[in-house]
């Protein structure tokens, strides 16, 4: 979700001045892990509420690769050794995914795959939770496994200087992510298109993975990097509020045009230039907060992200269908459900960024 590796790792001595911080990146990031909490806690099919999902929660995670894909450039350039940094980088993403994905969160996954597939043999049920642990990611740490081959992919075009390479995967990235998450039905009559549904449905399961997802976004936040390409704050509003629009539009279609074309397809493209804007808006911000409370705000929306899942699936949800009689998954419920997560990673939080123990910090990225 940041930078996995501090930006003067390496840095040579002409370049040891004080590493600059986007105070606008690091408060845009709390909010896009609050948005993450938010879409998650919409688990119901009401049209409205999926309206909001769908709409406004969509670009969260696509602007954490953007981000991460920005510093990393930054990082590389600044390194002495490339490839000390990249060690310490892909070290670091390995570390927090054991902790909060292996051994945190796991668990739940393996309960979950030896409660659902009764009858299956135990050979099968290890391979699916490794594939699904492993390989996919288990909940949201999929996202740190499509950061650590996305991040060692453009390590690769960067040394090689193949940068032309990683453009040409970005593109390729999203015509296969558009293919597969908008036009899968269309496509499936043709051969070709069904076999390549096959392969990626058999190893991924879905759309957010390295190839599709990874590479495209956090690419284009390499090169934002790299070529330095800015926006002002006000054009970057304005992209990110006529994407909005035309998220609203793609999503009320299948209303708009009733057709059995919708039944397995959907247009879902303006959430790309929504995370781009959001990005740009961030990146042209400087809030007059401390270098020490921009770095608080960045490992809390760490924190949040990577904590959620297990507090709102496997405690909250359980305590509301086991202890009470409250709709538990019904629109009502999603304020609530949402205020209480947020509230409870703060609370846990706190305690963790004070002790500052070395151990307890790879909880908060810290």
């Amino acid at each position: 979700m940041r930078e996995i590796v501090k930006e003067r790792c390496g840095m040579s001595e002409n370049k040891a001045k004080e590493t600059q911080v986007y105070t606008g990146i690091d408060v845009f990031k709390l909010i896009a892990a609050v948005l993450v909490v938010l879409l998650h806690t919409v688990e119901t099919s009401n049209y409205y509420a999926c309206a909001i999902k769908e709409v406004f929660t969509r670009l969260a995670v696509p602007f954490f690769f953007i981000a991460s894909g920005f510093f990393f450039q930054k990082g590389l350039e600044k390194a002495q050794s490339k490839v000390s940094y990249i060690k310490k980088y892909e070290k670091n993403i390995l570390k927090i995914f054991f902790v909060w994905a292996v051994v945190m969160y796991s668990p739940f996954v393996v309960y979950s795959y030896i409660t659902n597939n009764v009858g299956e043999s135990s050979l099968r049920i290890v391979g699916m939770l490794i594939r699904r642990i492993f390989i996919i990611g288990p909940g949201p740490y999929w996202y740190l496994v499509t950061l650590f081959w996305s991040s060692l992919f453009i390590y690769f075009c960067y040394v090689k200087k193949k940068e032309n390479f990683l453009f040409i995967a970005i593109m390729v990235g999203f015509c296969m992510q558009i293919l597969y998450s908008c036009f899968r039905g269309a496509f499936s009559k043709i051969f070709i298109f069904e076999m390549f549904f096959k392969v990626i449905y058999g190893i991924f399961s879905w759309e957010y993975n390295f190839l599709m997802y990874g590479i495209p976004f956090m690419g284009i936040g390499y090169f934002f990097s790299k070529k330095k390409i800015h926006m002002s704050k006000k054009k970057a509003s304005i992209l990110l509020i006529i994407a909005t629009l035309f998220s609203m539009v793609e999503y009320s279609l299948p209303r708009i045009i009733p057709s059995a074309f919708w039944i397995n397809n959907r247009i879902f493209l303006a959430f790309i230039v929504q995370a781009i804007a959001y990005f740009l808006i961030a990146e042209s911000m400087a809030f007059k907060i401390s270098k020490k409370r921009s770095l608080s705000i960045r490992q809390l929306s760490s924190f949040i992200y990577f904590s959620h899942v297990i507090l709102l699936y496997e405690i909250l949800n359980r305590i509301l269908d086991n202890f009470t009689t409250l709709p538990t998954y019904e629109p009502i419920m999603i304020l609530p459900k949402f205020l209480i997560i947020i509230g409870a990673c703060i609370v846990l939080f706190l305690p963790i960024k004070k002790i500052n123990n070395k151990h307890l910090n790879i909880l908060i990225n810290g």
